[in-house]
């Protein structure tokens, strides 16, 4: 869901860090010091999180790839920046303050189980780890330590999400909310690999349905089928509210919607696009006539207003991402409360397990 910085975005982004803050103590300000941050895994999401922990403040002092290559190459746009080839020789050469990991969901623990020990904070890419027993055990080993951990659920920090937040008294009662992702991100892998890609899509519904809820969600009230590899159907309820998610690695275009139906009127959120359009629920034969043409000025309107925004804010992919690990860094800066709570991540890795459970994934 994205892309990757292009050479000139990454040269732009290194020359301005060169220029601006080539000469920045990490005593910046007593309230908003700069945090030393460590990259582990050099692909698309590590040069993504980078960019954003830049932008957010942090200054990116080592990157670790087992692929040299990756973290040289990844490295170079950062002047502060030493690449190396795991995440022992980080530890064992740089001082951190907090570690991004972007390897692949089976490493999380052991490189967090690590990390943790040497008393530095983590944001991890979903899902954060493979069960809900491993994230509740990093979770215990944070506090013991004095750790704060943030699982990368970004799309709750959207500007698509927190404008539809504003609209929902508009809508009346909340009814339905129904979550759509067709993805790419499993393009030329095998077959066998398609559920896995798709059950590790899920904390990002999840994490929405928690945020327009409240946190109302359960394990118990879903069912799940499974028409054919990397093709998830998810019904579910919490309280008086149903839920859907669809995610498929086989249907296409790619799409990554919500849509969230009250008694007043409906919300229709663009995840990859982060705009969000309302369509008022009043009923009559000029407005079944005049809606679709109301419906495509509205999403014309927000689309050409979204892209504006996303261009000045220098924001190609993945929006929500940077403001998420902003926020994240105040509350290790501040050691406040973390963006994304403990309970709300467990429960989140919770459900997640559970689906799989009834999806029958062993």
């Amino acid at each position: 869901m994205g892309f990757q910085l292009n050479k000139t975005e990454m040269e732009s982004e290194f020359d301005s860090r060169k220029n601006k803050e080539k000469f920045v103590s990490r005593s910046k300000s007593a309230s908003n010091p700069v945090l030393r941050v460590g990259i582990v895994g050099a692909g698309l999401m590590g040069r993504w999180h980078a960019h954003a922990a830049r932008k957010a403040g942090g200054e990116i002092v080592g990157v670790a790839d087992t692929n040299q290559n990756q973290a040289v190459q990844l490295a170079k746009y950062y002047p502060t920046a030493q690449s190396f080839g795991d995440l022992r020789e980080i530890l064992n050469q740089k001082s951190l303050d907090v570690l991004h990991i972007c390897t692949p969901t089976s490493s999380h623990h052991a490189i967090a189980e690590i990390a943790i020990k040497d008393n530095i904070n983590l944001f991890i890419e979903k899902p954060l780890t493979l069960t809900a027993a491993e994230t509740k055990h990093l979770y215990d080993l944070g506090a013991e330590n004095n750790v704060h951990l943030c699982p990368a659920h970004q799309f709750a920090f959207q500007h698509c999400v927190q404008k539809a937040k504003k609209m929902l008294p508009r809508i009346g009662r909340i009814i339905h909310l129904q979550a759509t992702v067709c993805s790419a991100g499993a393009a030329g892998l095998a077959d066998k690999y398609l559920d896995s890609v798709a059950f590790d899509i899920l904390p990002h519904p999840l994490s929405l349905f928690q945020t327009f809820l409240n946190g109302k969600l359960s394990e118990e009230a879903w069912d799940v089928s499974r028409p054919q590899r990397g093709e998830l159907r998810i019904s579910g309820y919490a309280h008086d509210v149903s839920l859907s998610i669809f995610v498929s690695m086989n249907a296409r275009p790619t799409v990554n919607s919500l849509q969230i139906i009250g008694t007043n009127g409906t919300i229709h959120l663009d995840l990859f696009h982060d705009f969000a359009v309302l369509d008022k629920g009043k009923v009559s034969k000029g407005r079944k006539i005049l809606h679709p043409f109301d419906s495509a000025v509205k999403k014309f309107s927000a689309a050409t207003f979204n892209l504006a925004r996303r261009t000045i804010q220098f924001e190609s992919a993945y929006p929500g991402l940077r403001r998420l690990v902003n926020n994240f860094y105040q509350t290790i800066r501040e050691d406040a409360e973390p963006p994304i709570s403990p309970a709300q991540a467990i429960n989140i890795a919770h459900i997640r397990d559970f689906l799989i459970y009834r999806a029958g994934i062993s």
